[in-house]
């Protein structure tokens, strides 16, 4: 059973892949078709006298847009010269509507050298051709008829004068064909820059001495030098290898969380019995201030004039002392 469920699974596989393929290969060809490969074609008709250098599947333009292609070209058995190839022209049916019925078509190319093409002129008409109809030929002028003689030979004579200045050496692309003025002084301006190249690489000039010394590499690899040096001795440094530092300060970071947390579990966090009793005591002391204040010290002037009269009773006692010490020498005290 597991092997026919697996071949079965490797078909469906298959198949999907294929399916997958086509599609994408279905939406290339629509893509690089412009979107006009589904699009439905009719067939009309054009008589030319020749068909030279025209190709089946040649481009069918009107008024430079392209609108289909060539799909054969045949000898029409007609014995008029200008009917003697029937081409058979594919086009486009939503385009079939631009192409006037009196609309004229010719063989005609890009350049000279390019491939024919059909290019149809539209018209003026109301109509427009018909499915399986025939579009008029207008054939095209000769490459000499449409040659400007008098224009080519004036060009002709413009080429043979330049012909001439180069042949004697006048003009700047004679005096580079027949002389040697450009090259001497390419050579000059060669031979100066390889004079500035030598004296640029000697070794005592600024650019030689990047070149042939190692001042530049010395100087770039010192500072990497000192800084490798730096970086190996903080790694060999006890601060990175030692972690006795680092517990100690690890210790020390409990030891202050440890104080903090026992600071807010003691009584000053956890009760207010010593904001009361300092309030307590800031009344009391409030109080005391307010007895003193209220006390006959500050309330009437009596304890005032006493210490008056007391002072102005020394004063006047020092100074009969000072005037006469005599009077006072025999006084006794006990």
């Amino acid at each position: 059973m597991s092997y026919t469920r697996g071949i079965g699974w490797a078909k469906f596989r298959v198949a999907t892949v294929t399916v997958s393929a086509l599609a994408i290969l279905s939406v290339l060809l629509l893509l690089l078709s412009g979107g006009t490969l589904f699009q439905p074609r009719v067939t009309v008709y054009l008589y030319v006298p020749d068909a030279t250098g025209l190709d089946t599947g040649a481009d069918v333009r009107v008024d430079g847009i392209d609108v289909g292609t060539t799909a054969s070209i045949g000898l029409s058995s007609s014995a008029v010269p200008d009917r003697a190839v029937r081409l058979v022209l594919s086009i486009r049916r939503g385009l079939l509507s631009t192409i006037a019925s009196d609309s004229t078509a010719e063989l005609t190319a890009d350049n000279l050298v390019g491939d024919q093409f059909v290019d149809i002129t539209s018209g003026i008409a109301s109509t427009h051709i018909p499915a399986g109809g025939e579009i008029r030929y207008k054939g095209g002028p000769s490459l000499m008829k449409s040659l400007d003689l008098a224009q080519f030979e004036e060009q002709l004579r413009i080429v043979d004068a330049t012909l001439r200045d180069m042949e004697a050496g006048r003009g700047p692309v004679g005096k580079f064909v027949q002389g040697d003025k450009m090259y001497a002084d390419v050579v000059r301006r060669m031979a100066v820059l390889q004079n500035d190249l030598r004296a640029a690489a000697k070794t005592t000039g600024a650019v030689g001495s990047l070149l042939y010394t190692d001042r530049l590499y010395r100087q770039i690899d010192d500072p990497l030098l000192r800084l490798d040096s730096t970086l190996a001795r903080l790694q060999s440094s006890p601060w990175l290898r030692d972690t006795g530092q680092y517990q100690q300060f690890v210790d020390a970071a409990r030891s202050l969380r440890k104080s903090v947390a026992d600071a807010r579990a003691g009584q000053l966090f956890q009760s207010d019995d010593l904001y009361a009793d300092f309030a307590r005591r800031l009344a009391a002391l409030a109080r005391t201030v307010d007895d003193f204040n209220a006390g006959p010290q500050f309330t009437s002037s009596q304890f005032y004039d006493n210490l008056t009269g007391m002072s102005r009773e020394m004063g006047a006692w020092a100074h009969d002392l000072r005037e006469n010490p005599r009077k006072y020498l025999g006084m006794k005290i006990f």
